[in-house]
């Protein structure tokens, strides 16, 4: 019998494990350490998107050399973001990863697996995700990093990539400075910046949103709060942006001030998010008047009391962008019945409506139909959250304030559905803030 060279041995082996993908990930835990190298190449270059998900989770190296992200399919980057989502440290467990550093930059098949890379100084989180290619399609739906029970992961991103969403969480800004200054973003489209308290110093923060103004592809711009000292300094920065076409903000120093926001762009905008940003009848009134409206077909005004400004305002409003609209929030925006009653000729004129949002209003069962029986005549309506109406709240007091009768709600939830139908929309999904099918 001849002896076979150890090497096709090895590639026997690997194209065994691979044939069977879930023998493969079952046994991984007692698979040599030397094995995984050329086990996780093999399975990376054959699209098997489940052994690369699993080894990912039980990497025996503090690097995982990917290769650039323009050579591999969406897929697998895909499986490899999942793997990511760490078994939590107090899990038992035969083998835990090991990983420290995933890096997109180089060639896996070149790679020293010992080695890390010190390209960033600071551990840091910056996640993102692949468009679709196709026309009308959405980002991909991958998956972002959920480390918060593991030890962080650094992501050396290749980012020189068409259609790129840059999601940066919980950076300080002095390391997001330096970070964003190694980075190659001119295709970078969307940027979102989840920081939960926006405590740094101004210096940092002007920094930081003048690298963002030198993004000349965005067109995607989402924002937290930010100190009411800096919103001269943010105004000029959005001037630089000549693709911006979505904005959103949560900003609660912008009371008074989406005029300034809103003249400095240099685009008109397809989506406004303005969220809990304390707005004033001046702001809804400048809006209205503004040539963003034929352009906006998402508008979110949620969490803003917007009592004082409806009809008035807020109608004039709804009335110009009526060619345009697809997607509506007024969510928790103090209303009342009859000031949504008084917006229905508004909202009706929406005739290119798709997604309505009415959730935590004040409204009776017999308003809650009547504005619903009014909508069911947009043709292109497909999902409405209605408010929870008022008898199904048992209030304790003369507050607003109340306890919750479930069975009511979901009483009121069938009786809505008998509705559409016997008008023939059953096909319009109803929701409500407590109830989401």
């Amino acid at each position: 019998m001849s002896r076979q060279d150890p090497r096709s041995l090895l590639d026997l082996a690997v194209q065994s494990l691979l044939s069977d993908e879930d023998s493969a990930v079952r046994v991984l835990k007692e698979l040599p350490v030397s094995l995984f190298p050329i086990l996780f190449t093999k399975a990376l270059a054959g699209g098997h998107r489940k052994i690369v998900k699993a080894m990912v989770q039980l990497w025996p190296f503090p690097c995982l050399h990917v290769g650039s992200m323009r050579k591999q399919s969406k897929y697998l980057l895909e499986a490899v973001l999942d793997g990511l989502q760490l078994v939590p440290a107090n899990t038992a467990c035969h083998r835990r990863s090991k990983l420290k550093v995933l890096d997109v930059t180089h060639d896996y098949e070149i790679s020293n697996w010992e080695e890390c890379s010190e390209t960033f100084t600071a551990p840091f989180l910056i996640t993102h995700r692949l468009e679709k290619l196709e026309a009308d399609q959405h980002t991909l739906n991958s998956r972002e990093q959920s480390l918060c029970d593991g030890e962080p992961v650094e992501i050396n991103p290749d980012l020189k990539l068409c259609g790129l969403t840059l999601v940066i969480t919980q950076v300080p800004f002095c390391s997001l400075v330096e970070i964003m200054g190694t980075l190659e973003l001119e295709s970078t489209e969307e940027l979102r910046l989840q920081h939960k308290y926006m405590i740094s110093f101004q210096s940092h923060l002007l920094q930081f949103f003048t690298q963002v103004g030198q993004i000349t592809s965005l067109s995607n711009l989402i924002l937290p709060d930010l100190p009411w000292n800096f919103l001269a300094d943010c105004f000029s920065v959005l001037s630089c942006l000549g693709h911006l076409k979505k904005l959103h903000l949560i900003f609660s120093s912008l009371s008074g001030q989406l005029r300034k926001m809103l003249s400095c762009l240099q685009k008109l905008l397809e989506s406004l998010v303005v969220t809990g940003c304390r707005l004033i009848k001046n702001d809804i009134a400048y809006l209205s008047l503004s040539i963003h409206t034929t352009c906006l077909k998402e508008l979110v005004l949620s969490n803003n009391n917007l009592s004082q400004m409806a009809p008035g305002p807020l109608e004039v409003l709804l009335g110009k962008v009526s060619d345009t609209l697809q997607h509506l929030n007024l969510r928790s925006c103090e209303l009342e019945e009859f000031q949504l009653k008084a917006l229905l000729p508004a909202l009706c004129s929406c005739s290119h409506l798709w997604s309505l949002v009415l959730g935590d209003n004040l409204i009776s069962m017999s308003g809650l139909m009547n504005v619903l029986q009014q909508l069911a005549g947009l043709k292109e309506l497909k999902c409405v959250q209605y408010p929870v109406p008022a008898e199904c709240v048992m209030y304790l007091d003369d507050s607003r304030s109340g306890k919750l009768n479930r069975v009511k709600v979901a009483q009121v939830h069938t009786i809505l559905q008998d509705m559409l139908q016997t008008l023939q929309q059953e096909d319009i999904k109803l929701t409500n803030p407590w109830r989401c099918d």
